[in-house]
């Protein structure tokens, strides 16, 4: 089977004809998917020794091409092989990480000299993938004909409601798989294969310190995993990106990986979602575990329980220690075994003491010890090869080689982030190799002290990279790096500029000279480890100013920046509606990223900046935002999925805003999201057509943009409020009376706790900003008549008509 995009259907079929002239049969779908099914793909494939990925950029863009190599990757026939070969330059992101490991053939600048010679590699190819497939026969236990009697239900609109991380975490899952060095971690790698296939071991659990390399072991062993046909979904937690460190996004995505590879999974996925549509919105960690994950499962035949794995990467980077989601997420992995046994699960994390206390109760840690002999012969191995790539540059002679790489492989005491950042620096071609090597060889530091070690090697990568620099130039260099570790969710370079107001080029040169401590892609600009950060905000490691990152500060340039982008860049109708129809769809989704960003994380800037009193240049950008481009900020937040940010933050921003005038017209909007809600979030247009029509007359919302939108706007005759209903929210869940309720708000006025307690025999803890379930406490055998709060929130106590008095952990 070739799977290719429609964009390439010309060279494609010449690609065809060449193989069966070559004796192949080979089946393509030449009708641009008209009438394509996910039944048609799964038999196409299930009737294939071999899928020839035909991979190009707009292969990559391709949802049906993502979907039929995911299929033949992760599924499920283990005689299928898959052999990639290249039509353009990409860029490839997760296609790359799928076929990581397979030889691809390039016939994106191949001639017409060089075609034979390319088609020839490629039947070559092809003759060994059939020869595998030959031997692996015997172990496929899902058929063709089994295939075809199942109907996945529309993986896209699962994805859609589900909203599982993607392209940008598997580009950086391919970004950390290249940073594997061939021949090390082996001894690790064999034990987790074989992990795959213990039936008496449910969790394989990776631990150390950090810069050990546990996530190019996570990423080695999904390709491993999905190579062996048993990968079943990942994870890579990330804790400066808001869309990767929170629990209910690994179980949300894992939950779409799981439902890729079973139809019967997606099916039970696709009955929630028709059922219980706001689902996503209402439940907590706990009931998005068993809906999402754990019952789903039970829906598998037992047929087809054949072991496959979930991969969650750096765990440690998941949540607020101590946070209720972080410790509810926690002890559901701790109990792993309520989960259907053919379902095993490898977790990879630093020691942390939550971490630590929760799962090493229920199993046994792997660790990657920093002294351990086969820690050392892979940093070795490493080593040499790296230097000996260097010997003639250096003037050095192998056994020369050799002896340096034993007494630097030692001085990374077992970290492979400062072995490899170190390589970095003496590889740079402007370099005196065989000085910097010197240079590291004689660096004395505390062996047994792991973050003075990697605070020297970031301290002379810094001064090395600004030597002879310009005071200014350095710090406004270590703004941009303040940025970046501070930002919500990675950015672009391009964002970057526009947020700093700068140009690309000026931003592209400054960080050109820290390369080494980046991991900078198309799509985002990362620190290379979460330990730079960490010194970065260290005034104890971090000892020179310049680079110190003030917390607060960077927040509120930050949010200074966001506002001005706001007020620069947004306007009415930004997603091009017709203004005439109400049923009109927008013409663009595609809100520029500065401005997506902006619009989103504005509120938490300004929120961790600390401040009691906010500065005039802020007030002003605020007041300009207030009054010209609140709604045009709203109709942002739609197209993009965000209208929380409007509920949610901006309610818990306004007792910061001291000015009446601004703050009785940000009042207005969490109430103007919440009543119309629904018209808001199928069709931005809607703010004007529906929602500011039916605002009520007496708010300082309606009073300042009815006059600007009143061409828009539909005329109403009778039946409208004067202003807003006094019930500002309903809590729906409890099956019987409630009969008592009690209300917690923290100090910092960042948590808003309501409890209730009812006849049904339950007591119900809810996000009061939200409105949202947060956990039901069961123990009563009878009804629940009182319930109040510990002054700290911490505790609950409930009295029954069961004669007794329960007290409660609202963290756990």
């Amino acid at each position: 089977m070739l799977s290719y995009n429609w964009a390439h259907q010309t060279e494609v079929k010449r690609i065809r004809e060449a193989l069966r002239s070559h004796g192949f049969s080979v089946w393509i779908d030449v009708e641009q998917m008209e009438g394509y099914t996910y039944d048609s793909m799964m038999n196409a494939i299930l009737s294939s020794n071999v899928v020839v990925s035909c991979l190009s950029a707009q292969y990559e863009t391709s949802e049906n091409c993502k979907l039929e190599l995911y299929y033949a990757a992760e599924l499920r026939k283990p005689c299928i092989n898959i052999v990639p070969i290249r039509l353009d330059g990409g860029p490839f992101t997760w296609s790359a990480f799928v076929t990581a490991g397979r030889l691809y053939i390039d016939f994106h600048t191949t001639s017409n000299a060089e075609w034979d010679s390319k088609v020839d590699a490629l039947v070559k190819q092809i003759r060994a993938a059939i020869r595998s497939s030959a031997e692996n026969e015997t172990l496929t236990d899902f058929s063709a004909s089994q295939a075809s009697s199942i109907t996945l239900p529309d993986l896209p609109e699962l994805k859609a409601w589900l909203k599982p991380e993607g392209t940008e975490m598997e580009s950086d899952i391919a970004e950390v798989f290249r940073k594997q060095f061939p021949g090390t971690r082996e001894w690790l790698y064999s034990k987790i294969m074989e992990f795959t296939n213990n039936d008496n071991e449910a969790v394989f659990w990776t631990k150390g310190v950090a810069g050990v390399g546990k996530s190019v072991v996570s990423a080695v062993a999904c390709n491993r995993l999905e190579t062996a046909g048993k990968l079943g979904g990942y994870f890579f937690c990330k804790h400066n990106n808001v869309n990767r460190n929170k629990p209910q996004r690994i179980i949300v995505t894992l939950s779409y990986h799981l439902a890729q590879r079973f139809p019967e999974f997606a099916n039970a996925i696709n009955a929630l979602r028709l059922a219980e549509n706001d689902f996503l919105e209402k439940a907590n960690v706990d009931v998005y575990f068993a809906k999402l994950i754990v019952d789903p499962l039970k829906k598998v035949p037992s047929e087809k329980h054949r072991n496959v794995v979930v991969v969650i990467d750096a765990l440690d980077e998941c949540g607020v220690i101590s946070s209720p989601e972080r410790k509810a997420l926690i002890n559901l992995l701790a109990n792993w075994k309520e989960v259907p046994s053919f379902v095993k699960l490898l977790i990879t994390s630093r020691p942390e003491s939550d971490i630590q206390s929760t799962l090493s109760v229920s199993f046994k840690a792997h660790e990657i010890d920093l002294n351990d002999e086969v820690q050392k012969k892979d940093l070795l191995l490493f080593s040499e090869n790296r230097l000996q790539l260097l010997q003639h540059r250096m003037g050095v002679t192998l056994e020369q080689v050799k002896s340096y790489a034993e007494r630097l492989a030692a001085k990374a005491n077992g970290l492979f982030i400062w072995l490899a950042l170190a390589m970095e620096d003496i590889s740079n071609e402007f370099s005196d190799s065989l000085s910097v090597l010197d240079a590291y060889l004689t660096d004395e530091f505390d062996p047994g002290n792991n973050d003075y070690q990697m605070d020297r090697m970031y301290v002379s990568s810094l001064q090395r990279a600004t030597q002879g620099m310009l005071p200014s130039f350095v710090a406004s260099l270590a703004r941009i790096l303040a940025a970046i570790v501070v930002v919500r969710t990675p950015v672009s370079d391009d964002a970057l500029a526009k947020l700093f107001g700068t140009t690309l080029s000026d931003v592209r040169t400054k960080l050109s000279l820290v390369r080494s401590l980046l991991n900078i892609s198309d799509n985002a600009i990362q620190v290379i480890h979460k330990s730079f950060a960490d010194f970065l905000q260290s005034p104890t490691r971090c000892t020179d100013p310049l680079f110190l990152i003030d917390i607060p500060v960077t927040n509120l340039f930050l949010a200074s920046r966001c506002l001005h982008s706001m007020n620069t860049s947004l306007h009415f109708n930004i997603g091009g509606y017709d203004v005439k129809d109400p049923g009109s769809k927008p013409t663009t989704k595609d809100i520029p990223e500065h401005l997506a960003y902006s619009s989103k994380y504005w509120i938490s800037h300004l929120m961790t900046s600390n401040l009691t009193i906010i500065p005039t240049n802020i007030e002003y950008s605020l007041e300009t935002f207030t009054f010209t481009h609140a709604l045009h900020w709203i109709e942002v937040l739609s197209l993009t999925d965000s209208l929380p940010v409007a509920q949610v933050q901006l309610t818990r921003f306004l007792p910061n805003i001291k000015n009446e005038q601004i703050a009785a017209l940000l009042r207005d909007i969490p109430r103007f999201v919440n009543e119309f809600r629904t018209p808001i979030a199928e069709s931005a247009i809607h703010i004007y057509f529906s929602a500011l029509t039916m605002c009520p007359e007496d708010t300082a919302l309606f009073k300042k943009y009815a006059g600007q939108y009143k061409d828009v706007m539909h005329r109403v005759v009778v039946g409208k409020d004067s202003n807003w209903s006094s019930c500002l929210a309903t809590f729906e869940g409890h099956e019987g009376p409630v009969v008592g309720v009690d209300w917690w708000i923290s100090e910092d006025k960042e948590t808003s706790l309501i409890a209730s307690a009812s006849w049904d025999n339950m007591i119900r803890l809810w996000d009061a900003f939200t409105g949202v379930e947060i956990h039901q406490f069961k123990g009563h055998s009878g009804s629940v008549n009182c319930v109040v709060f510990s002054k700290d929130g911490r505790f609950i106590a409930t009295g029954s008509d069961d004669k007794s008095i329960i007290l409660w952990d609202t963290e756990t």
